[in-house]
């Protein structure tokens, strides 16, 4: 949160720099962040002339400066994010808060890290990486949810099931819908019916929605 105070004409620029109005919150600035970084990194700007991969350059030292000295007014970072997935132009990657590539683009998709693992499409099918790039659970999905509790749900062949960071079926694919644990529970939906699934495979198709989504 923002003390008290006015906002100094350093810290308005910082806001400009972000495109953002004075007394953004911690989120927007941190949003905002993170779309000027994949906008002006300089990986997305090789095949352009010497002068704008400069100006990229430029650019995104400016964002950095104006993000860490937002983060110092506004408070801890507790949320941030350690990498960034940007796509390259055909092909994603990672990238650092300060915008240098961690992880070359080499997937067709990519998402934020959770749980210390982030979704990525490799041979057109999903897998997890780990913050060094190495697959922790190989692509074999045609889709997936990300990990939250130790569990991500995953589809296989038509059917939703849940694996642990190892990779291995806590449970078995048989759902038509899978969504996040939260509190212990996801809700699932098996033919016409939805309930709601704890840890052990077990649904109670009594209640339908988890208290408070």
């Amino acid at each position: 949160m923002r003390h008290d105070g006015e906002v100094t004409e350093e810290q308005r620029r910082a806001y400009e720099a972000l495109e953002l109005e004075p007394g953004a919150s911690t989120g927007q600035v941190r949003e905002a962040y993170l779309d000027l970084v994949k906008v002006w990194h300089p990986d997305r700007h090789q095949q352009e002339s010497e002068r704008l991969r400069q100006r990229a350059e430029q650019k995104l030292k400016e964002i950095t400066a104006a993000y860490e000295k937002l983060c110092a007014l506004l408070g801890p970072r507790a949320n941030e994010p350690e990498l960034i997935p940007m796509d390259f132009g055909g092909s994603w990657g990672y990238v650092n808060a300060r915008g240098r590539t961690v992880i070359h683009p080499l997937f067709s998709a990519a998402r934020t890290f959770h749980e210390g693992l982030a979704a990525v499409v490799m041979v057109e099918k999903w897998g997890f990486i780990d913050p060094e790039g190495g697959f922790r659970v190989t692509p074999l999905y045609e889709e997936c949810g990300d990990f939250h509790e130790g569990l991500a749900a995953v589809k296989w062949y038509g059917r939703w099931g849940y694996i642990d960071r190892a990779g291995l079926y806590v449970i078995q694919p048989r759902f038509q819908e899978a969504g996040p644990f939260r509190g212990g529970r996801a809700e699932v939906r098996l033919g016409p019916r939805h309930g709601l699934l704890d840890k052990s495979g077990d649904v109670d198709f009594h209640h339908n929605r988890i208290d408070g989504a």
